[in-house]
């Protein structure tokens, strides 16, 4: 008799996509909402009670759905409330015990975003774009924003960038004298 060998459990989220911006619950396994996003077994995921916007008017809530069915490729961004939902550390390098905190800006073609990067040892921008098998890029204490329709703005503790929509990306380290508890305006996006 087969048995599942992961443990699921509902986690709500906020997907942003290039039109539209859906918020639900997802359901995920141990490896968290990164897991899900990353697993190469399946191009598609499910949103669970479901409310779809519109970016360009993000207070009109366009429908309500039991199920939505998204292609992971066209996800921009996926949030979540609480830094545990994102799942174990998706940025591991061998050899490094020490993370360091970077200030980052980030864009693609529809968003910017804002966060702190944690990443293991010296910062090295072609690990973080082509290493590992994750899709997604974690980033903490996050903003994004869209670019063409301002009153669209989404603050949250954890958030996955998918990294094949990355068109910029700036970073400065984060010093430890420095207020972690407000994200700010650090690399002059608005």
């Amino acid at each position: 008799m087969a048995q599942g060998a992961l443990t699921k459990r509902i986690i709500p989220v906020h997907v942003l996509t290039a039109s539209y911006r859906i918020a639900g619950t997802a359901k995920v396994s141990n490896t968290g909402l990164n897991g899900l996003l990353s697993d190469p077994t399946s191009q598609f995921m499910t949103i669970m009670d479901a409310s779809l916007g519109r970016i360009h008017d993000p207070d009109f809530l366009v429908q309500r759905l039991s199920d939505i069915r998204l292609v992971k490729d066209q996800v921009h961004s996926a949030s979540v409330k609480r830094r545990q939902d994102i799942g174990p550390k998706g940025i591991v390098r061998a050899g490094y015990e020490h993370y360091n905190f970077f200030n980052i800006a980030i864009t693609d073609s529809t968003y910017e975003y804002e966060g702190i990067l944690e990443w293991p040892g010296r910062f090295d921008f072609t690990a973080l774009m082509s290493g590992g098998t994750w899709e997604y890029l974690p980033i903490f204490e996050a903003t994004v924003r869209s670019i063409f329709y301002p009153d669209l703005v989404v603050k949250c503790e954890a958030m996955l960038i998918n990294r094949r929509h990355i068109a910029t990306f700036t970073h400065s380290l984060r010093r430890d004298d420095e207020d972690s508890s407000l994200p700010g305006v650090p690399l002059g996006l608005t």
